[in-house]
């Protein structure tokens, strides 16, 4: 037995080593250059705008603004930043819109220099977000703001706390309507107020967008796709779907998801709204329509972390999918929160949740391990009436129940418990798999648990890049030593099948979840000490 296992673990290393190589090679890992992408725009945006004086004590609490340009004076291109407590972001009067939306609290890589996550997509062909769209005059193509160069009224502000503050954009559509957007900003939050108009009766759509293309594998935020709430239904949609779709109900929110972040529009109307989803080359387009006398719609661009997406309402958290089993998940999440006032590491706190869950299983466990233990008893007593009843396969089936009841065995004794253990496993997977709270977060040597763990332990060779899975080793092994303690009522070629199992595991779980991937090792690990209890009392 200590041959095969050897030869498991053999075949395991050369088939994760070998996955790796071929990932690595066809999906190479993205070049580090966003950043400097981002700071190739045109040469004549001059720099940010100088800060406006800091308003005295007592007016910090009131709405800030400056007083606008004279009508008709052109006015150059300009930046004009708004920092809070929880973001900085950059508008540019080209547009009126959003080029730059940092989260101060969140990376943008794993490496502890990297610059904030940045929501906003610097990439060639994606129109920056916070457009607006007006039905043509004509009964055309609808006009965009693109090229229109707004007068700002407002500048760079640093808000704190409950302090606030107001920007508005004006300008002029070539052929249409002129257009007003204005911002209130507060100190602490995500959310952001937009009131928009335009003159002469016009229904303008603000418009988001978002870098559709495909992420690859080593992609830390992936696209998710278009999300909404229409109707009191959550709408999830991607892929073909994204090139063309409307949607037309209450809306009460809609955006584009990312992995583990999230930029949406939360209309404050209540009434029927349409929403218009397109993709241009690479770019990803959700037009929302507002009716003429609408006006207030309140934005979101944050984290996908479910007491922040609860606190804004209108059933933002939807957005973190949970899966069928989220009645599971959820209360998990909060398990590893509640752990994590105390511990400070979420690597501790799956091993104290996944110690927790087998505590609470063990009943089950142990019913499911003694009937296979009374069932590998009676198997000699099942061989010899097999070979009895070998051209009578109803009889043979009556004499085995007939068996299994005088031994009080129950066949399903072994599979039921572990249907109901199914849903827990599946729940905590989306538990650690989904919410951003385990984003960058270390645990001994791996970096980021809800990354897979050979990425901690990266290896460069002639151009290969790839990793050593430490723990998902360790999970194959521990698996293989618990299958190979584990009663089996079947016959050597089962048994054999079963011994397979541990491989198939390890090469699964070599692109999971760091996180995840403790709490299976763990697990096993305490399924082999409940093993070793069973087998020694039922001997």
């Amino acid at each position: 037995m200590e041959k095969r296992a050897l030869i498991a673990v053999a075949l395991s290393l050369l088939i994760l080593i070998g996955y790796q190589l071929l990932v690595s090679h066809f999906y190479p890992a993205p070049p580090p250059q966003i950043d400097e992408k981002r700071q190739e725009k045109p040469p004549e945006t001059p720099p940010p705008a100088v800060r406006e004086q800091a308003p005295a004590p007592q007016e910090q609490a009131k709405l800030q603004q400056a007083k606008p340009q004279a009508p008709g004076k052109a006015e150059a291109p300009r930046e004009i930043k708004i920092e809070t407590d929880d973001y900085i972001a950059v508008f540019t009067t080209q547009g009126a819109r959003l080029r730059s939306f940092q989260l101060k609290h969140y990376r943008a890589t794993i490496d502890r220099d990297s610059p904030p996550q940045d929501m906003i997509a610097a990439v060639p062909g994606v129109p920056y977000p916070l457009g607006v769209e007006v039905p043509s005059p004509d009964g055309g193509a609808a006009l965009s703001d693109e090229s229109v160069r707004y007068s700002a009224s407002g500048g760079d502000q640093r808000l704190s706390g409950a302090e606030q503050a107001r920007l508005s954009f004006q300008g002029q559509i070539p052929g249409g309507p002129a257009v007003t957007k204005e911002f209130t900003f507060t100190g602490q939050g995500y959310t952001i107020g937009l009131n928009l108009s335009a003159s002469g009766g016009a229904a303008p759509a603000i418009v988001l967008t978002a870098d559709g293309r495909p992420a690859s594998p080593n992609s830390d935020t992936p696209f998710e796709g278009f999300l909404a709430d229409i109707n009191g239904k959550f709408v999830h949609e991607h892929g073909e779907a994204l090139k063309s779709k409307s949607l037309t109900g209450k809306v009460g929110w809609a955006g584009f998801g990312f992995t583990y972040f999230l930029f949406a529009v939360l209309p404050d109307d209540g009434v029927e709204q349409t929403v218009t989803v397109r993709e241009t080359g690479p770019a990803v387009l959700a037009a929302i329509a507002q009716p003429a006398t609408a006006k207030g719609k309140t934005l979101f661009i944050g984290p996908k972390e479910l007491e922040v997406l609860k606190s804004v309402g209108r059933g933002l958290e939807h957005s973190i999918n949970f899966g069928w089993f989220a009645f599971i998940s959820i209360p998990l999440l909060y398990a590893l929160h509640f752990f994590n006032r105390f511990t400070g590491s979420y690597g501790l706190d799956i091993i104290l949740l996944t110690v927790i869950i087998k505590v609470v299983l063990a009943p089950l466990t142990h019913k499911s391990m003694v009937s296979m233990k009374q069932m590998q008893r009676l198997q000699p007593q099942m061989e010899r009436l097999k070979e009895k009843y070998k051209d009578d396969k109803e009889g043979l089936n009556k004499e085995i129940m007939e068996l299994y009841r005088r031994n009080g065995v129950n066949p399903f004794g072994g599979c039921l418990p572990m249907l109901v253990q199914f849903p827990v496993f599946i729940g905590l997977y989306n538990a650690l798999r989904t919410p951003i709270e385990l984003r960058h977060a270390p645990f001994l040597w791996i970096k980021d648990l809800s990354r897979p763990d050979w990425e901690s332990l990266p290896i460069d060779f002639a151009g290969w890049h790839f990793g050593i899975p430490i723990l998902t080793l360790l999970m194959g092994a521990s698996m293989f030593l618990q299958q190979w303690m584990t009663p089996s009522a079947g016959d050597p070629n089962q048994r054999r099948m079963m011994m397979i199992m541990p491989v198939v595991f390890t090469f699964m779980f070599i692109n999971f979840p760091s996180g995840l991937t403790i709490y299976w090792l763990v697990n096993n690990l305490l399924s082999i000490g409940q093993q070793y209890v069973t087998n020694r009392m039922h001997h």
